[in-house]
């Protein structure tokens, strides 16, 4: 659990960072401030073992990588020679009514994708055999969770007429255009289907190292989190407090992209705010006792960031996200991306300092 805990850290303090979280700010007290020997106890992080990863790559990896690629070059075809089936696009006029009456959001045009899940249950399978011009009631009900409160249980019935159907036609690697598309899109060679075929198994193996190498690195840190001593009802309040703090606002930022409040993402998951909360504290005192376990690595074998690292990491992810220094240090503070530095120095020292199992 602590392990999947850490990674649910990482992978959220990395979001911040790419999202830029407006919320992070400077604060005055700062871990490297801090006598982290006052709060940690390191055990064992020298030595520690590397499990073997499988960076296999089999012919199903492979087989579905291709299919990626000639799903994403194929083109829409009309259909007007039989019913709808599981898979088309299908253009729909729809109009929802509950009790006779028309609701909120329940009449509209919409391109529908079959097997989308784009409507709530039973929807798609209505359409499903309907021809061009046909016109259906379907007798529905909306799921008891459902957003909006008025509708959520509810038994509603839509009228559902087909205007056209449409399919999309993969195309097959065999064909002429196709290994030049390929190439072009990757730019490479492809003079035969095989030199394709190699280039993709050669990248899926590429990013299975990598992957590899990550999940090291992350258990090489997680092992040396378990080992050290900690009372985690002891630490900074300050730093559990922001950590908690910048938890809420990332998870608040992620639920307005979708158009919803943290409140009704938080009930949309099945959860309370009370639990939500708890779970906060929770993180911030886990994320703090893992930021002052590697400082206390670092500070044992003097690791440190200097400024010039700090500001090479601005300007690239400035080039990388096409924005400028300016912006990016106004979003993400340096205690933020000194941290970030950090962890990456210590992980490289576990690592190099590990052992294969």
């Amino acid at each position: 659990m602590k392990k999947l805990f850490y990674r649910r850290t990482a992978a959220v303090l990395m979001a911040v960072l790419v999202l830029l979280c407006t919320g992070c700010t400077e604060e005055a007290q700062t871990i490297g401030s801090v006598d982290v020997s006052k709060y940690v106890t390191l055990g064992e992080y020298k030595g520690l073992t590397m499990s073997e990863n499988d960076i296999t790559v089999s012919e199903g990896d492979i087989e579905a990588a291709v299919l990626n690629d000639l799903e994403a070059m194929a083109e829409k075809k009309s259909v007007d020679d039989r019913p709808v089936i599981d898979g088309d696009i299908v253009n729909i006029d729809y109009k929802g009514t509950k009790d006779g009456v028309a609701f909120d959001g329940g009449t509209g045009n919409y391109d529908l994708e079959i097997g989308s899940n784009s409507f709530i249950e039973g929807f798609e399978d209505g359409v499903i055999g309907m021809k061009i011009g046909e016109t259906k009631d379907l007798d529905l009900t909306f799921p008891e969770d459902y957003s909006a409160e008025d509708l959520a249980g509810q038994d509603v019935v839509f009228e559902v007429t087909v205007n056209s159907i449409s399919e999309n036609v993969v195309p097959s690697i065999k064909e002429d255009d196709v290994l030049e598309k390929l190439a072009k899109k990757y730019d490479e060679d492809f003079n035969e289907v095989d030199d394709y075929l190699g280039y993709i198994k050669d990248t899926l193996e590429k990013a299975n190292e990598e992957a590899a190498l990550t999940e090291t690195r992350i258990d090489l840190l997680q092992q040396a989190y378990d080992n050290a001593e900690c009372d985690l009802d002891k630490l900074p309040e300050w730093l559990v407090s922001q950590n908690s703090t910048n938890y809420i606002s990332s998870i608040e930022s992620f639920a307005s992209q979708y158009g919803v409040s943290l409140d009704q993402y938080v009930s949309l998951i099945g959860g309370s705010m009370e639990e939500f909360n708890d779970q906060a504290i929770e993180y911030g005192k886990e994320l703090s006792k893992q930021q002052l376990v590697v400082q206390a690595i670092a500070d044992a074998e003097n690791i440190t960031v200097s400024q010039k690292e700090i500001d090479d990491y601005y300007s690239n992810r400035a080039k990388e996200y096409n924005s400028t220094v300016e912006k990016l240090k106004a979003s993400v503070n340096e205690e933020m991306i000194e941290r970030y530095l950090l962890s990456e120095k210590v992980q490289d020292f576990l690592y190099e300092n590990a052992v294969e199992r």
